[in-house]
């Protein structure tokens, strides 16, 4: 009788385990990025598939091509999988407010909707996998910036102009982002200011440059040329880049100049392979670069869409999942009472270590 018992528990246990792996194989999940083509989301698809592979799902991946980054094009590739039977689907939105009625349709029909690294209204997702809070970026940026400026001689005794080139201004998260940067440089730069209203986005220093690359190198190639030979208090001192295709542009506007180079200080949020010849070009104003692993990013926003549908994960404040790249909270966003993963800190890369990266 023990025996049979024992036999009975092994077949039991079995069939659970079995049961387990057959739900998971069978899960099917879409990844949207902003647009495809570009090293930073290429990296979060790379630790996206590493996670699908390992846990046995089947992920499918597409987005618009850059010269095309639009919420028209997001929702068109949406619409078609309206169809296509996912269990879940991860997204980065153009339009936090303009994806919102396509993703409440996936929830209608059943499918989980979670946001990975720029966010919607969060009745229109399960949760947000967020890469780092705005504090923790902002005060990244500022002080890679107040630093290099005090080296030139600017502080307390010598005031300095900070412009900022951002996305299409639709972005939740650069808009977050500027909103972080200049309260931290009110507390604690108070040397160092930047002009923009109190959306963040729209002030004569804020260059708005949209999605495509041309338009954030026209952008940065203006905010260089204000950078260098103004004497009535408007000239620009330092540039922030809050995406990943202007930061880069304002390293190579600045390469671009002829003649005597304009002195600023460049930083801003890019991959380290996206800005590693810059950084470690001496000559470059650029020094350093902020942001966080994006192979990571993309891991953790499958694995938790995963135990989402699991239902190992219980997206409330104050909760943890425990993720294979450690143990991972639930916090809550003030401003719109959204569930956030988050995933960690920001990343401050420079000479000494931007090629230890390969994203």
């Amino acid at each position: 009788m023990r025996k049979l018992l024992a036999l009975l528990m092994i077949a039991m246990i079995a069939v659970s385990l079995f049961a387990s792996v057959a739900t998971a194989e069978g899960y099917k999940i879409g990844m949207l990025p902003k647009f495809k083509g570009e090293n930073y989301f290429d990296g979060c698809y790379v630790g996206a598939q590493k996670a699908a592979d390992e846990i046995g799902v089947e992920l499918v991946y597409d987005g618009p091509n850059q010269s095309e980054a639009t919420n028209a094009k997001q929702v068109e590739i949406l619409t078609g999988w309206l169809s296509a039977d996912f269990d879940a689907i991860i997204v980065s939105p153009c339009d936090a407010e303009g994806i919102a009625p396509t993703l409440r349709q996936f929830q209608e029909k059943g499918v989980k909707v979670l946001t990975f690294d720029a966010d919607t209204v969060s009745d229109a997702r399960e949760f947000y996998v967020n890469q780092a809070t705005a504090q923790d970026i902002g005060v990244a940026l500022v002080d890679v910036i107040a630093n290099g400026l005090l080296e030139y001689g600017f502080g307390p005794d010598q005031g300095a102009r900070l412009a900022l080139i951002s996305g299409s201004g639709l972005d939740v998260n650069q808009n977050e982002w500027i909103l972080a940067i200049e309260a931290y440089l009110a507390e604690t730069y108070p040397w160092l200011t930047v002009n923009c209203d109190e959306v963040g986005y729209l002030g004569p220093d804020i260059w708005t440059p949209g999605s495509d690359e041309t338009a954030a190198q026209n952008a940065a190639n203006e905010t260089i040329a204000l950078s260098g030979g103004a004497t009535d208090g408007s000239q620009i001192n330092a540039v922030i880049g809050t995406s990943s295709m202007s930061t880069p542009a304002l390293a190579a506007a600045w390469n671009a100049v002829v003649g005597e180079k304009p002195q600023v200080v460049i930083t801003g949020l890019a991959t380290p392979m996206g800005i590693v010849d810059y950084i470690l070009d001496e000559g470059n104003p650029m020094d350093y670069g902020v942001l966080w692993d994006v192979n990571d990013l993309g891991y953790l926003s499958v694995e938790a869409a995963v135990a989402l549908l699991d239902g190992r994960i219980e997206a409330v404040e104050g909760a943890s999942f425990q993720s294979k790249l450690g143990e991972k909270f639930f916090v809550l966003n003030p401003d719109d009472n959204g569930i956030e993963l988050l995933m960690g800190k920001a990343l401050t890369f420079g000479p000494d270590n931007v090629e230890n990266y390969d994203y």
